[in-house]
């Protein structure tokens, strides 16, 4: 009987072990020269730049705080697109991707108006938003920051792709 239960217990510190060591769940080792990248909008599946992410690895679909508007063309963009705005209250769904290399990252920051050097003039500020789901747990995202009066409709589903935008 002791044998059994010495057995028992060697084979549940095995488990115990094994579970330690295993990666939690969201952990993933950061590789800078492959970032992580939640995009919300036109660089999602089937939408117009989406081809920027060329050779980038599809993660998962997930979501971000923060609430999105649906902006109307102007004079840089002649298409509609979506403006990310802080609020912890709202949710915006977003598609993970492992982008091949940072160069992939400097092309989207210049879709995005985003200038390093110069961030409180930049139509969009690049940041590290946290992942509310999914085995990802923090990304690279892009959020307005521009005139606020230039604002569009605000998309209540909080996902642009889905069809609520005008």
């Amino acid at each position: 009987m002791e044998t059994a239960i010495d057995d028992g217990i060697r084979r549940l510190a095995g488990v115990v072990q094994a579970v330690r060591e295993r990666p939690r769940r969201g952990h993933r080792v950061a590789d800078p020269s492959r970032p992580l990248v939640a995009v919300y909008g036109t660089l999602r599946r089937g939408e117009r730049n989406h081809d920027l992410l060329a050779g980038a690895e599809l993660i998962e679909q997930g979501t971000i705080r923060g609430a999105i508007h649906d902006m109307p063309a102007n004079a840089e963009r002649t298409y509609g697109y979506p403006a990310l705005v802080a609020d912890p209250a709202a949710r915006v769904v977003v598609e993970i991707y492992r982008l091949p290399d940072v160069a992939t990252l400097a092309r989207l920051d210049a879709l995005e108006a985003y200038d390093p050097a110069d961030e409180e003039g930049s139509e969009y500020i690049r940041f590290e938003t946290e992942l509310l789901d999914g085995t990802v747990q923090r990304a690279w995202a892009y959020r307005y920051n521009a005139d606020p009066a230039a604002l569009g409709r605000r998309i209540a589903s909080g996902d642009w792709v889905a069809g609520d935008r005008g």
